[in-house]
């Protein structure tokens, strides 16, 4: 559980990083996904978000089932990094 104080600075900084992936991956929107519980499908139970990009027309996976390219996901970290830098 996160106090109030706790809870406002971190959506503050997930919207920063949401804003930094969007720009990174090029897509159009991102989702924010929080889940509490194992009955939500949480399997890291600590209070962490899922930035999900989106794009019109792409389906949206399951949590967990299929991993991008390492070797893509390092560029696209990289990106992101720069951008927040």
């Amino acid at each position: 559980d996160l106090d109030d104080a706790m809870a406002q600075k971190l959506i503050v900084n997930v919207q920063r990083i949401a804003r930094a992936v969007k720009s990174a991956i090029g897509c159009p929107g991102v989702m924010l996904a929080q889940l509490n519980g194992a009955a939500a499908g949480q399997t890291v139970f600590h209070t962490h978000f899922h930035i999900i990009p989106r794009h019109d027309g792409v389906e949206l996976g399951f949590h967990a089932n299929d991993m991008a390219d390492p070797e893509e996901l390092e560029k696209i970290a990289e990106k992101i990094r720069q951008l927040m830098s």
